[in-house]
């Protein structure tokens, strides 16, 4: 995992407790840009800062989320049975693709090195068209360069405010995974949750 290497690297015990703080802070600066409030480079900028210095009182530049993003790029782990769900929706004559609001570099790596991009038609990388979920925009220029005509397609996601609400914004019908069983607090009901895979 890139946060447990990150902490180690800086002679940080990765404890679970951490590694839970961190992980609450880190979805609550994404909700933050999903919500318009903070930009990706704001949350670059003080992500690690701001938690090595709360958390653990001590000092680092901004460049500590760089490390954490090659890091990231560099590690990826599959949910069990991922691979095998997608390779029988295409072998079903699915067409599957993925619109995403992660780093650009990270994506491409991750999606390189975990043998998935034969299985996908279609990519696309909020970065690199300056548009993010759920703005509805993005849906539109992925339709406009997919085969896909939007009316049968269906966005499945686990992000209730940019994957589900962005669907609903798009006219989409949509899948939320939601394996924690989080409250649904956005307004948009989707149009089916499952909580496993």
């Amino acid at each position: 995992m890139a946060l447990t290497t990150l902490f180690e690297k800086h002679g940080i015990a990765p404890t679970p407790s951490l590694v839970a703080a961190y992980q609450r802070y880190n979805t609550s600066l994404w909700c933050q840009i999903e919500a318009g409030a903070l930009t990706k480079d704001e949350l670059f900028a003080k992500r690690f800062v701001t938690f090595f210095k709360e958390q653990l009182g001590q000092t680092v530049g901004p460049e500590v989320d760089q490390e954490y993003l090659g890091y990231l790029g560099t590690q990826h782990e599959l949910m069990p049975g991922a691979m095998a769900m997608l390779k029988q929706a295409q072998r079903l004559g699915y067409q599957l693709g993925i619109i995403t609001n992660g780093v650009a570099k990270v994506q491409k790596s991750w999606l390189s090195e975990s043998g998935l991009v034969p299985l996908f038609s279609s990519v696309l990388v909020s970065e690199t068209v300056g548009v993010e979920k759920p703005d509805p925009v993005i849906f539109e220029r992925f339709f406009a360069t997919s085969e896909v005509a939007p009316e049968r397609s269906i966005m499945i996601g686990d992000g209730l405010p940019s994957d589900i609400v962005g669907a609903h914004k798009a006219h989409l019908a949509s899948v939320w995974y939601n394996p924690r069983r989080v409250a649904n607090t956005s307004g948009v009901t989707p149009t089916v949750t499952v909580a496993n895979h």
